[in-house]
Formats: structure tokens, C-alpha cells, sequence
């Protein structure tokens, strides 16, 4: 059974990522971005620390729902550098990029857990459907991945 304090440690990891990648991009980015990262992250894991002793004082619904919102927080940041990079640096190709490797599968992946979160909690169904998801899951990421280094396909979409 998966806990809802899975969804906070899949968070602090995107504001790691997201600290890594702006920091290898830091001509992009002003040059605070990736320590307000880092600081989200560490944030992170302070409340995973924290809220074990919360586990008894909070319902599962309660540490779900807060613990929902910080990955979202995550989310919504990813989903920002890319329209950062689209709208304000004006960088299209980096962007495609960008959305193809980094906010494509963090939103399937993060869509994926939420799923399992929430058929897990029902149990109506047999497992075999988050198989069946899963290798879904893992083959629409497979194709994007193609998709984004195949130069053939990227000149026949005007990418390059």
C-alpha cells in the first residue's frame, strides 16, 4: 500500500532535478534559481522527517491532500520553467526540448502514482489494470524519447 507521503518525496526530487537543471543551464537562469530549489527540496525533507510524528495526529486523507499539493507545487514549477523558456528567454527549440524530456515525463510519471494512490485506496479492480498502465505509461515515454532525438523525425515537425 502506498503511503501519501510518497507524493512529498516525489516532489523533493523534481526541486532537486530542478535545481540540477537550472544549474547546468545557469546562463538561462538568474543565478539565485537553483538554490531556491535546493531550499524547496531540503523543505521537502524536513517535512518528511516532521510528519512522521503526524502519522497518528492526521488522518491518511489529511497527509494525502497535503502532501498532493507540494507535488503539485513541484509540477507547477516545471510546467513554469518551460514557459519561462518559451515566453520570456524566446528559446522555442529549447523549450519542445525541455517539455519533451523533462515536463512530459514528470507529468505522466507523477499522474501515474496518483492513479495508483488512488485505485490502491478503491482496490475495485484487479492489478493487472496498473500493469496494463504502467507498460502504456512506459511505452507513450518511450516514443517521446525517441521522437526527441531522431533528427528525421525532428526536421519533418519544423523543430529544426
Amino acid at each position: 500500500m502506498l503511503l501519501p507521503e510518497l507524493f512529498a518525496l516525489l516532489a523533493s526530487d523534481l526541486f532537486l532535478l530542478l535545481s540540477l537543471l537550472t544549474c547546468l543551464l545557469e546562463e538561462r537562469f538568474p543565478k539565485a534559481i537553483p538554490y531556491v530549489y535546493q531550499a524547496a527540496a531540503v523543505m521537502g525533507f524536513g517535512h518528511l522527517m516532521v510528519s512522521k510524528m503526524f502519522l497518528t495526529v492526521f488522518d491518511a486523507e489529511m497527509r494525502f491532500w497535503y502532501n498532493l499539493f507540494y507535488l503539485m507545487v513541484g509540477l507547477a514549477n516545471i510546467i513554469a520553467v518551460n514557459i519561462y523558456f518559451a515566453v520570456s528567454q524566446k528559446t522555442w527549440f529549447l523549450a519542445r526540448v525541455w517539455s519533451l524530456a523533462v515536463t512530459f515525463p514528470t507529468l505522466l510519471i507523477s499522474t501515474f502514482f496518483i492513479y495508483n494512490y488512488g485505485y490502491l485506496q478503491a482496490a475495485t479492480g484487479p492489478i493487472s489494470t496498473l500493469q496494463i498502465i504502467l507498460m502504456i505509461s512506459f511505452a507513450v515515454l518511450g516514443v517521446s524519447v525517441f521522437v526527441l532525438f531522431s533528427q528525421k523525425i525532428l526536421e519533418k515537425l519544423g523543430w529544426r
